[in-house]
């Protein structure tokens, strides 16, 4: 049986860009810090952070982030072709 939560979590917003693009660029901010960057409070990064929606964005995001670095990482590796 899956239990639904209280109150339904927020739907994606253009508006939580903000957030997204904080987490991204700045991985070691606190959600008290992200809040204060975006004008949020703490409760709402927190639900936004923690919504299907947002999370599923995320994961996306970081996997395109993942594999960008790692193929400038492999380009690094790789000898430099003789010209």
């Amino acid at each position: 049986m899956m239990l639904m939560p209280r109150r339904p979590y927020p739907r994606w917003q253009r508006r939580h860009e903000a957030i997204l693009r904080l987490m991204v660029e700045k991985p070691h901010l606190m959600r008290s810090q992200i809040a204060r960057a975006t004008g949020y409070s703490r409760w709402q990064v927190s639900r936004i952070m923690n919504a299907p929606d947002f999370r599923a964005r995320y994961r996306e995001l970081r996997a395109v982030i993942d594999r960008q670095l790692a193929n400038r990482y492999l380009e690094r590796l790789s000898p430099a072709k003789e010209r």
